[in-house]
């Protein structure tokens, strides 16, 4: 998807105007395999008007969380704070009403890697400086073999597309690009090296950029990056290559302000040797309009992938577009005495590619594609795209449902391809379909990318994956280990016994009831403060994990699973964590020790509070796996209300965490320093039993 990013507002004619955007300045902390950015953005109003209302709009890289929000207009400085998003949109429009300097940062709700923010009433000649700071996972390169970070092109505007006002050429003069990454391992680590295959940067390795005289570490370094204009070209991508990164960790954080809140993140990266198996492969080929530069990308792709298919295999190439064909009516099997017919044919219908389908109508080629296969094996489909689609929830909705049913197994991978790929469809689209993502930007070397990706298609299919932390126990002589999945069971008894009770009648003629022959809106009995007053109250898992259902673990492919460890599981020290899964062929299982991290923190808190809520977008995570303690769903047993219920989760996450996504936003107004912080014990209807401390909606 291509979005024009930047400051821009309507004039009185409502032509679009931009600010021109005088610096940037992006200063990234990387450890392990996370990230933490602080992006800073100067934009300037050259009007003498002031103006009532200017909206900026940026990308994200796909599950990045937005954890910090601040605008400075002058002398004044705006603190965003989380909100339920309608009350958050409710408080801008009253400050701008009131004249008052605002920002409003929303996530687009058709699309979880774009972001806007609303600027109310910036005065003339003044300019805005514009403050977030996210944090995300870093992928691993297969090509390099190394750790991936990408800073998206487009939140440098690109000027020209449409009209600038001002004299934006000189303004961009004064500042340009500041990009430093500094990049701090675990102790013991060593890095071997830091690249770029997109731009030019300086390196300084045994140190960061704040470490001063202190003594060189191989487990630090430093990148940075200048320009003298404000425009980016490509994606700015970095990568680090450090030794033995591949090895299991558990990396345990305290919460610094939440008592009895602690998070893990445990990343895998499996090394283990089963039996290939012999699926049916299809490749989705994006052939349309917006591939005009990718096409030959994807044609280099495609050859590589045919001509690595093993003996026997069953496969086929889907072309599409508005419209979408197969390369045969059924897939055909790559024997010895076939494999050079079926190969030619295959490598002359790439040859003839262009992007001559049309529009993206991904979802459809998709079905066509998933009807199509052979029901009785396995069955991988590979998309090859730029990801130019709106409609990314209901793609996602239908891969789950359809990865669910399947009865032979299927599997969807995605390869992202040139520089505007869309991250956040094509991480959805793995993540829905039970496969993984990889991206591939242009003049990029993709060879190790695509062998491994169809390495993963063609390896056997691992089922019931499950976690189990061991604790220390200094006071007993045996050790505690708690099941995962034993916190989905939510006790609905006591709310059920207290509506058994008896209750006093009321009368039907209440003299006091109606003061007034005049009729009055209906409202609700609660507090009307709290939206969600009306449901019922579950309890929150002791353990929450995210994802709630491990995705399929790939040799040498990197998996991140988070858990949330509250009240008494927050208590206990964790000792190792136990994955078991099963294949057809045999049980398997790993034994990882726990890593506390030394100093309280947020980072992985807030990740795992993006994880979390990435899936409830997606229409997973673990309210969708609870059961009441009868062992029912609670989408069954409160189905009208079980969408709000799923809202109110939401809600508390990222009110909890700070976390902004499309169900809460940030909301920056002067009155924000006088707000109480997200730090009181509301619990938006959950059971107190278990303490939760979330934060008020105000």
């Amino acid at each position: 998807m291509h979005y024009l990013c930047g400051c821009s507002y309507n004039g009185a004619d409502w032509t679009k105007f931009h600010l021109p955007q005088v610096q940037l300045d992006a200063q990234t902390t990387i450890l392990s395999n996370t990230s933490r950015t602080t992006l800073k953005q100067t934009f300037l109003n050259p009007t003498t008007d002031a103006i009532k209302e200017c909206i900026y709009t940026f990308p994200m890289y796909d599950g990045v969380s937005v954890v910090g929000f601040t605008c400075r207009i002058g002398s004044r400085v705006l603190r965003g704070l989380v909100k339920e998003r309608s009350q958050a949109k409710a408080t801008y429009d009253a400050a701008v009403s009131r004249g008052e300097t605002a920002g409003l940062l929303e996530q687009l709700p058709q699309a979880s890697d774009v972001f806007s923010t609303r600027l109310g009433n910036i005065p003339a000649n003044e300019k805005v400086h514009v403050e977030i700071t996210y944090v995300g996972e870093l992928k691993h390169d297969a090509e390099a073999d190394g750790i991936r970070f990408t800073l998206p092109t487009r939140i440098a505007p690109r000027y020209g597309s449409q009209p600038t006002i001002g004299p934006a050429s000189s303004a961009q003069a004064n500042g340009g690009i500041q990009i430093t990454v500094d990049i701090a391992m675990a102790p013991g680590s060593f890095i071997r090296g830091v690249q770029s295959p997109t731009h030019p940067i300086a390196v300084t390795m045994g140190s960061t950029s704040t470490s001063g005289d202190s003594n060189p570490a191989n487990h630090q370094a430093s990148s940075t990056l200048s320009l003298g204009s404000t425009e980016l070209d490509q994606d700015f991508v970095l990568i680090v290559l450090v030794k033995e990164a591949g090895d299991p960790k558990a990396l345990v954080e305290t919460h610094d302000t939440i008592q009895n809140q602690r998070a893990m993140l445990l990343t895998l990266v499996p090394k283990f040797s089963l039996p290939p198996a012999h699926p049916e492969i299809v490749f989705v080929a994006d052939r349309s309009g917006s591939m005009e530069r990718q096409i030959p990308t994807l044609k280099s792709a495609l050859k590589v992938f045919v001509k690595s298919l093993p003996v026997g295999m069953k496969f086929n190439i889907c072309s599409f577009g508005s419209i979408s064909s197969f390369l045969w009516p059924k897939s055909q099997a790559y024997s010895r005495n076939s494999m050079s017919l079926f190969q030619n044919d295959a490598l002359a219908h790439i040859d003839s590619f262009a992007a001559n389908f049309g529009g993206t109508e991904t979802r459809r080629a998709l079905e066509r594609t998933i009807d199509n296969r052979f029901g009785d094996i396995p069955c991988g489909v590979m998309l090859l795209t730029d990801g130019d689609i709106w409609d990314q929830g209901g793609l996602f909705t239908y891969l789950n449902d359809a990865v669910a049913k399947s009865k032979a197994g299927l599997r969807v991978f995605a390869l992202g391809i040139g520089d505007g790929v869309s991250h956040a469809l094509i991480e959805g689209v793995a993540r829905a379909g039970n496969g993984f993502a990889q991206s591939v930007n242009d003049n990029e070397k993709l060879d190790s990318k695509v062998i491994r990706m169809l390495k993963g298609g063609l390896s056997p299919h691992t089922t019931d994956y499950s976690l189990e932390v061991k604790y220390e126990d200094h006071e007993e002589d045996f050790e505690i280990i708690e099941k995962v999945t034993d916190s989905l069971k939510v006790m609905l008894s006591e709310e059920k016994q207290e509506n058994k009770q008896e209750k006093k009648p009321i009368s039907f003629f209440n003299t006091d009831s109606s003061q007034s022959g005049q009729e009055k809106p209906p409202s609700a009995d609660n507090d009307s403060t709290d939206p969600f007053a009306h449901l019922p109250v579950i309890a929150v898992p002791k353990i929450m994990q995210t994802p709630q259902t491990i995705p399929s673990l790939f040799p040498f492919s990197r998996t991140s699973v988070y858990l949330l460890f509250t009240g008494e599981s927050a208590k206990r020290t964790p000792k190792s964590v136990i994955l078991r899964a099963k294949s057809e062929h045999c049980p398997l299982e790993l034994e990882i020790p726990v890593e506390m991290l030394e100093k309280p923190g947020q980072t992985l808190h807030q990740l795992a509070a993006r994880k979390a809520l990435q899936e409830l977008e997606e229409n997973r995570g673990w309210i969708h796996e609870a059961k009441d303690d009868s062992e029912r769903l609670l989408k069954e047993c409160y189905p009208s209300a079980f969408p709000e219920m799923v809202q109110r989760e939401a809600v508390r996450i990222g009110v909890q965490y700070q976390v902004g996504s499309k169900f809460c936003s940030f909301v920056a107004v002067q009155d924000n320093d006088e707000l109480q912080k997200p730090d009181d014990d509301s619990t938006f209807g959950y059971d107190t039993a278990i303490p939760t401390p979330a934060s008020k909606l105000i």
